[in-house]
């Protein structure tokens, strides 16, 4: 066992470790891979390598959402070798492992994964604790199907005009939910077609007391729900396109300047970052951008951020 952190160490990670965090959400991979070395400095003299994979683990996702897959896979790939199985870290990098392959199309590999990951939430003494890491992971995953089910690396790169043209006919036109019914319609069946095939793999894996901790499943008779999830799906592309501080658009829209919207700013952002995803529909993407208006800087960005794969300690539901 380690020696207590001091109070030297204590008072550095409680900055630098909520700086790492910051990494993930804004996919600063450069910035992530500084704070790290310097948390390594901080905690392996000591012995600390628990805390030290987890600051690793936000490393390594923060490089898959950067789209640095194959060092995010070699880096989850190295915390699970040395984490115990069930342990948080090991179940957190098995997880992102498997969405890496999912991003890449490897879906066989990623079911391997799954199947894993499931084995370690299964060591999960409570019954609350399951169903929120159950639902946390399913949903998490169903949300990667969609993205995967709307790639199309052969379609025609997203035209800004075109794009902000359907969003202003929507915006004048609907309301928040009828615009998410909208982009439920929008998905297509490929997309529906991964959502059951993960969901089929995930219950198949599941001891039959904890199939009922699973959230209902996605449906194409339901064009609200799917259009939500499709929301919270998109948002992992689009969201920090538009959120991060730094940006001018971000900076714009804050403001509340009629620049955001005059100059396309949004459109803009959250065009050029589908096509970087190859999304080619245009009313995916109308939706997404008449959605973010809809809601507004301030609920789009702090409400509607991305969530992580894992459950907070403190979280109840």
């Amino acid at each position: 066992m380690p020696p207590p952190l001091s109070k030297e160490q204590i008072k550095e990670l409680a900055i630098l470790e909520p700086k790492l965090k910051l990494c993930v959400k804004y996919a600063k991979f450069d910035q992530a891979k500084d704070i790290t070395t310097r948390i390594q400095l901080l905690l392996r003299p000591t012995g600390h390598e628990v805390r030290l994979l987890q600051a690793k683990n936000w490393l390594y996702e923060t490089a898959m959402e950067s789209n640095n897959i194959a060092f995010a896979k070699s880096g989850f790939e190295g915390t699970i070798k040395k984490s115990n199985i069930g342990t948080r870290l090991n179940l957190e990098a098995t997880a992102l492992l498997a969405i890496c392959h999912m991003r890449e199309g490897k879906l066989e590999k990623s079911k391997e994964l799954i199947i894993k990951a499931i084995q370690g939430i299964g060591s999960i003494k409570s019954d609350e604790r399951r169903k929120q890491f159950h639902k946390s992971l399913i949903e998490r995953l169903e949300e990667e199907s969609i993205l995967l089910g709307l790639k199309n690396k052969q379609g025609t790169p997203l035209d800004v005009f075109e794009v902000d043209k359907e969003a202003v006919s929507l915006i004048m036109s609907k309301n928040e939910d009828q615009i998410l019914i909208e982009l439920g319609r929008s998905i297509p069946q490929p997309s529906l077609d991964l959502v059951s095939d993960i969901r089929s793999t995930y219950k198949l894996c599941l001891p039959k007391p904890d199939i009922k901790f699973l959230p209902p499943p996605l449906t194409d008779d339901s064009k609200l729900e799917l259009g939500k999830r499709a929301n919270s799906a998109l948002k992992r592309v689009a969201w920090r396109a538009i959120c991060d501080p730094s940006s001018d658009v971000h900076k714009a829209w804050s403001q509340g300047l009629s620049v955001a919207y005059d100059k396309k700013y949004i459109a803009g952002a959250i065009v050029t970052a589908f096509n970087s995803f190859s999304i080619t529909a245009t009313m995916i993407a109308a939706s997404a951008v008449a959605l973010a208006i809809k809601f507004g800087v301030e609920v789009f960005c702090e409400t509607f951020a991305p969530k992580s794969i894992m459950i907070k300690k403190q979280e109840k539901d």
